[in-house]
């Protein structure tokens, strides 16, 4: 049975109080909407309705929030029993941004259900393949998992859109009275201040971002203007699907690569819920997958964007200290709620840049350090630094110069997509590549 740490307040299967669930649920809510912009840019990139832009944000709230809950099971195969909510998948979007070039949005939808089916059926071997995923690679996904996220969180915190723009004083400033109220907090508050200390951070980062003219009022107009309840799929052909088979490479690269990165959110929640964590559970890992790949196909067959397990989520609940999954159905259940409340989802979508900047700066510190203490779980003998080193640097040189690899063949393309993905695939051709040589000596 595990142990629960002594930084973790309310712990997996603990019930925190009703107030308290309901706040952690809304403060989850608000981490877990940084991807919201995701469905809006790649119904943009085909033309699309702002009717058509509405639907599929709908429909990708609604996947996400049963994601969340099948993950908060941890019933037979069907999740992990974890704090690890689903959000709008970063990692797919240049895949779908492709298909819906090539075929529309019934193209996208299609492609994705396949790539949550391979997912579900991945998740039913992962168990077999634990040799791939000793603690120096899981740990190094952890690693990686919360470097993916600097670049997005510090250019957010700086106020910077494109490469080579100017530094934004006063989102730098917005988002620094919002990074120190949460660590403040952390640092000195008694009691169970911590646990909202998230919570408090963005309602400091709304009001100093609206005082600092970061948010237009412009914005909140959007928010009035937009029905109260609204039935998504209404008026459109979202009920539509298509395939092609020269998609499928890019597709099921992408959803392995998906894959590995919620194996390293999966860990982090083992790790983070249990004092004397020696290594990952890899079938309760499984099953985390098996829900995963299940709010994937959801997405695809409603007709939003694929949904992946969030890392600043994770991140989050360490942070706060709360890691109840009692706190992943309320979550889930207002996600999908939002997906028929288009006012209260357009709220939650106009989160201003140095708040979404904040957020990931803060989690993103847990997030790292995590990662480093599963690879120093055990002694570091010759093979790991190797092993570790090299995935790092090389995944690293993807965020430092990404023009390094930008003539590589199209077919490779999702591995390089993100320094997780590229840093996770070479620890384990190398873990394989050092248990051979081992095996022959």
């Amino acid at each position: 049975m595990a142990q629960k740490p002594d930084n973790i307040i309310f712990g997996v299967n603990e019930k925190p109080p009703l107030a308290a669930v309901l706040l952690l649920g809304l403060q989850h809510i608000f981490v877990m909407s940084s991807t919201l912009l995701l469905p809006v840019v790649i119904v943009r990139e085909i033309g699309g309705s702002f009717l058509e832009i509405r639907n599929v944000v709908s429909f990708s709230l609604i996947a996400a929030g049963i994601g969340t809950i099948l993950q908060s099971l941890g019933k037979g195969i069907m999740g992990s029993g974890y704090l690890v909510p689903n959000i709008c998948g970063p990692s797919y979007l240049s895949v779908s941004v492709q298909a819906a070039w090539l075929g529309g949005l019934p193209l996208m939808h299609g492609m994705i259900v396949v790539a949550g089916l391979f997912e579900t059926l991945f998740s039913r071997v992962v168990h077999k393949l634990r040799v791939l995923f000793p603690t120096e690679v899981t740990g190094l996904v952890v690693l990686m998992v919360g470097v993916a996220l600097i670049p997005l969180g510090a250019s957010k915190f700086l106020g910077i859109q494109y490469e080579g723009d100017l530094v934004n004083a006063r989102v730098v400033v917005a988002a620094s009275v919002t990074l120190f109220t949460m660590v403040g907090i952390s640092l000195w508050s008694k009691g169970k201040s911590r646990l909202y200390c998230v919570l408090i951070g963005f309602v400091v980062g709304y009001i100093v971002s609206f005082m600092a003219g970061i948010i237009s009022p412009v914005e909140f107009e959007k928010v009035l203007s937009a029905p109260l309840f609204a039935l998504p799929g209404l008026g459109t052909d979202s009920f539509r699907w298509s395939f092609s088979w020269s998609l499928l490479p890019p597709f099921l690269i992408v959803s392995l690569c998906g894959a590995l990165k919620s194996f390293g959110n999966l860990v982090t929640a083992q790790k983070i819920n249990d004092a004397d964590w020696k290594e990952p559970d890899v079938r309760n890992i499984g099953n985390g997958l098996f829900a995963d790949g299940l709010s994937v196909m959801t997405a695809g067959i409603l007709g939003g964007v694929a949904t992946d397990t969030s890392a600043s989520n994770v991140g989050t609940s360490l942070a706060t200290g709360a890691t109840s999954r009692i706190i992943g159905f309320v979550a889930g259940s207002t996600y999908i709620c939002l997906g028929f409340l288009p006012k209260l989802a357009a709220l939650v979508s106009i989160m201003p840049d140095p708040v979404m900047g904040a957020i990931l700066i803060y989690v993103t510190s847990f997030m790292v350090l995590s990662g480093f203490q599963i690879i120093l779980t055990e002694a570091v003998s010759t093979n790991k630094i190797f092993i570790i080193g090299i995935s790092f640097i090389f995944g690293i040189s993807l965020d430092i110069l990404p023009g390094l690899y930008m003539h590589i063949p199209s077919w490779l393309k999702p591995i390089f997509s993100s320094s997780l993905t590229f840093a996770t695939i070479t620890a384990i051709l190398l873990n394989q590549l050092f248990r051979v040589r081992k095996q022959r000596e």
